[in-house]
């Protein structure tokens, strides 16, 4: 090594990569990663998204049926004759037989056109007279009146729902439509938390409770995964080691928070490259959360976040939660908001800053107003924010000016 030459490890961030970067590997792993596939009831189905492009099977309708209870008859005959016999009548599921020349049907809603009809007036538009005979009570409707035709709404082989669509009940219906009982949706990802630290213990000396691991299951259960949690309350090298084996066995996504910094008690990292992992990337610039790291097992995604409840929270909300959105075919941006800034926020070069805000509502829309917080270990701030906004050396917050953030709830909350 030359003189002044800086010796670079894994084991610091020297060669941490911006946010931007960061967020490309996570979207780009997640791309690259297969989509896990279940078939749910459509009962079950809503809020799910569909793993596959779902195909019309029949058209809707699939034959020319009457919108309402009427008369059928062929719009030449009643303006020859004015009136004309009715022969019978048809309902919602019967396959009618041709309509005799010179004849009206009674005809209910959703019931096929007789062959031989081209017109249907409504029960209360027509007369009735001697020997059952029918009329128009009012104007004669114009041929092919109150019928609707094979296909009007889509035919066999068009696409009802797209690969990637949430589904809710409007989805739900168009699939009841053709027969279907269940559909194909991506499987919600399988999620393990494993926090890890000696002060975890109840019995340490400066015992404190593990605000991240119920945190990051409730974030990341609201993000669609299957999410089961560990929690090693201890620095034991082999006992952490253990648990992130089993961490590892039948999950599609780990999520460790602690262990990942620069200590003498961080074993997470030397734990997963001992267990054959790959790093991704090796610390982010960003603040709070420099710390988080990314490694990949066995083809599964390992994120490591720091053990500070605040910074934890970002991490996942800025990396897990896009990571899970695109392994599930969601979009990978969650929906921002936007809002007039209040104040003006800078960032150190090269690094880029997340703020907690609330929104207000004032006479001229939406304001963002910052959040105080006490930093990385901050908890509290979140449950007084709405949003996450990000301040770069590039993207500086600026009074007056309008800014995007990550929303921390649903944005109808904000109504």
């Amino acid at each position: 090594m030359h003189q002044g030459q800086i010796q670079m490890s894994v084991h610091d961030f020297a060669r941490r990569v911006d946010y931007a970067t960061a967020l490309g590997l996570v979207l780009a792993h997640a791309r690259q990663t297969p989509q896990p596939v279940a078939r749910v009831p459509l009962t079950q189905a809503t809020g799910r998204v569909a793993a596959h492009a779902v195909q019309a099977t029949s058209a809707r309708p699939p034959a020319d049926i009457s919108a309402l209870d009427g008369y059928a008859f062929a719009h030449a005959d009643m303006v020859a004759q004015g009136g004309l016999p009715v022969d019978g009548r048809t309902v919602a599921g019967d396959r009618p037989v041709a309509l005799a020349a010179g004849h009206a049907r009674a005809i209910l809603t959703g019931a096929r056109i007789p062959a031989g009809a081209d017109c249907v007036m409504a029960v209360e538009r027509m007369t009735q007279g001697a020997g059952d005979r029918v009329a128009p009570a009012t104007a004669l409707a114009h041929a092919g009146a109150n019928i609707r035709y094979r296909g009007e709404e889509f035919g066999a082989g068009d696409v009802l729902v797209r690969a990637g669509q949430v589904l809710d009940w409007r989805h739900v219906a168009l699939l009841a439509s053709q027969g279907m009982r269940d559909v194909a949706v991506a499987r919600r990802p399988r999620v393990c938390v494993l926090s890890n630290g000696a002060e975890l213990a109840a019995d340490a000396p400066g015992a404190c409770a593990d605000s991240n691991t119920p945190m990051l299951a409730a974030m990341l259960g609201s993000a669609g995964a299957r999410v089961r949690t560990c929690s090693v309350a201890s620095d034991d090298v082999a006992m952490q080691a253990a648990h992130l084996r089993a961490a590892c066995t039948g999950t599609d996504v780990v999520v460790t928070t602690g262990g990942i910094s620069v200590g003498g008690t961080d074993h997470m990292l030397d734990i997963l490259l001992a267990m054959g992992a790959r790093i991704v990337f090796r610390g982010v610039s960003i603040r709070p959360g420099k710390p988080f790291t990314m490694l990949e097992h066995d083809g599964r995604a390992v994120f490591c976040l720091p053990g500070n409840p605040g910074a934890a929270a970002i991490c996942a909300l800025a990396f897990v939660q896009p990571y899970l959105r695109v392994l599930t075919g969601a979009p990978a941006d969650m929906a921002q908001v936007s809002a007039t800034a209040d104040f003006s926020a800078d960032a150190p070069p090269d690094t880029t800053g997340f703020i907690p805000v609330s929104m207000r509502r004032g006479p001229q829309g939406w304001h963002f107003v910052r959040v105080p917080t006490a930093g990385a270990s901050d908890i509290i701030a979140f449950s007084r924010a709405d949003a996450l906004l990000a301040a770069s050396a590039e993207n500086p917050v600026r009074a007056g000016q309008v800014a995007w953030a990550i929303p921390l709830h649903a944005p109808s909350a904000l109504a």
